[in-house]
């Protein structure tokens, strides 16, 4: 990737914190710039258009999020660092979070990022998928012919749409930390009815996090 100038990365920042604060159909590349102080021309000298710094950003998102979802990929997880791994997740979801309150409007109006996000989707579920087999390994979830595939396609589509529905419902209004904790924990729960022979320490660890959440 090609470095880019200060006054790129300076676009960047500012856009993201705009459109995850106010929202893709609030925010124009005027706003941008206005913010920034420099005249929309300017800008458009650099990023011709919002479309197009929205385009860069989920570069930057898609980045992230490989490194993260190729953890368990590249080396099983411990039991704990599970929990950890589906909190990490979420925070590179909530720092891109404008993308995931307005996808259906934004994949139609910019159709070039629908083939990236596909992609995303099915590393994500890939992602899942191992890290429930590496649990299965243990002993600590126990499936049926299909079911964990079946699971790591929920919890895809539990990650893609938490936050528009966490959104609709007011969690984490005032604190951005309840609605990712949230999310995970409901994450957590839809694996419980696979526990297995060894599910004991996954319910600790499961009964932790709740604590943890109600203190």
């Amino acid at each position: 990737m090609v470095a880019r100038s200060k006054t790129k990365e300076k676009i960047l920042h500012t856009a993201l914190g705009l459109l995850n604060n106010e929202g893709d159909t609030q925010i124009t590349s005027v706003d941008i710039a206005a913010v920034m102080s420099i005249s929309p021309g300017n800008l458009y000298y650099h990023y011709k258009g919002k479309d197009v710094i929205i385009a860069e950003l989920f570069a930057d998102f898609e980045t992230e999020i490989r490194q993260v979802l190729s953890a368990p990929v590249t080396k099983p997880l411990a039991l704990e660092d599970n929990w950890i791994y589906l909190y990490i997740i979420f925070e590179e979801i909530y720092d891109f979070r404008f993308f995931y309150l307005n996808l259906t409007s934004l994949l139609e109006r910019i159709p070039e990022l629908r083939p990236k996000f596909k992609r995303l989707l099915s590393l994500m579920q890939t992602a899942f998928e191992l890290l429930l087999s590496g649990l299965e390994a243990s002993e600590h979830l126990y499936f049926r012919t299909d079911e964990k595939h079946i699971l790591s396609e929920r919890l895809t589509q539990h990650f893609t749409y938490w936050l528009a529905y966490a959104s609709l419902r007011g969690i984490g209004a005032k604190n951005p930390k309840t609605m990712i904790h949230e999310g995970v924990y409901t994450a957590l729960s839809q694996i419980t009815p696979h526990w297995g022979a060894n599910s004991e320490p996954y319910a600790e660890l499961l009964r932790d996090f709740l604590d943890e959440q109600v203190g």
